[in-house]
Parts: C-alpha cells; structure tokens; sequence
C-alpha cells in the first residue's frame, strides 16, 4: 500500500512539474465577445477549410457586437469545425502585440515574439517561439448557416 501510495506522489508531482507545461492564455477573460457571422451573405469568405477572417471594433458591421480584448480570429479548422481565437498574443498579453496567419494557413504568428500558434485542431497551442500560453480560446456554435462566437 505504501509502495502504491508512494508512487502515486511521484506521478503527481512528475506531472505538475512538467517542463512542457502549456498553460491557459494570460488574455483577460473580462471582455465581452459577441459575433454573428452570415456564412451565405457577408461571411462566405469563411466556407473554405483553412479560411480565417479577423474581427476588430473597426470592422464590425453591427454596434451590438463585441470583440474581447484585441480582436477575435474566426479560423474553419482542417476537421471541419470553426473556431474562435483572441487576436492578442498570450506571451506578449498586450493589444499591441496581434497574431497574424502564416502563409500556410495553419499557424497563427506573433510578430512580436515570434511565438507559433497550431490552430488547426481549434486548440491554439504554442508550437514554436519563447510562449508556453494557449491563445484565448472563444466559443463557436452554428445554427444552419450562422456562426456566435461568445465567451
């Protein structure tokens, strides 16, 4: 039992401990977002896998719409599924620092700290650069043809 009890611990601590920890965003979460986005009108653009489009409070076409803290990225991943993403870096956690596509269409790149983000999975962790923070991550649903994106 006490062998058991033993390693137990060690598990545990193994895992806390961990040097390829990836932690939560350090993006605010008190900032509302709220998007309706039309798939068969304004929003099309978005229908194609891979396709990603930004929001900002400079073009949103609705003044009910809300965009967090520095942005929202919408990306329809490589499963078929869309996913919602803060504009801000995590490392840099500054509405001065915002991601950009690679040419690849896969990576969300901070030109600031150089940090890659894999959102193809809807996941956002850093693959490459000095951040160990997933991108803030927002929530997607589809009703027919439209998509929310909420936090």
């Amino acid at each position: 039992m006490k062998v058991l009890h033993a390693i137990s611990i060690m598990i545990c601590f193994l895992i806390t401990c961990s040097c390829d920890k990836i932690e939560d965003s350090r993006i605010p979460r008190n900032h509302p977002v709220y998007l309706e986005l039309y798939l068969d009108a304004e929003d099309r653009d978005l229908v194609p896998m891979s396709a990603y489009k930004f929001f900002t409070i400079n073009n949103i076409n609705i003044s009910s719409q809300r965009v967090g803290y520095a942005g929202v990225l919408v990306y329809h991943g490589v499963d078929g599924n869309y996913y919602a993403f803060d504009m801000a870096c995590p490392h840099e956690a500054s509405r001065n620092s915002i991601i950009q596509m690679s040419d690849d269409g896969i990576y969300a790149v901070c030109p600031t700290c150089k940090s890659k983000y894999d959102i193809s999975h809807g996941i956002g962790n850093p693959v490459e650069g000095p951040s160990r923070f997933t991108l803030r991550r927002y929530s997607v649903s589809r009703v027919g043809n439209k998509l929310y994106v909420r936090n």
